[in-house]
């Protein structure tokens, strides 16, 4: 089974919704989806950090997780 046709047509489809990770210091993540289903299911894993201190990559710091949101692009 060839799985890279399917890769490509995953990473073709348009994306339609977006899970917004909003941080203490100001700062926002963005994630991009092809569905609202899939806005959720990421956005689950996100809300499961809310309130919790997390390091960030970029800068090394320490910062807190305080809201999750999914939008319609």
């Amino acid at each position: 089974m060839n799985v890279h046709p399917l890769i490509a047509a995953a990473l073709a489809a348009p994306k339609t919704h977006k899970v917004v990770t909003s941080y203490a210091d100001g700062s926002t993540k963005e994630h991009l989806t092809a569905s609202v289903s899939q806005a959720n299911n990421w956005a689950t894993g996100e809300r499961r950090k809310i309130g919790r201190d997390l390091i960030n990559r970029a800068t090394g710091l320490t910062v807190r997780v305080i809201s999750v949101d999914i939008k319609e692009i």
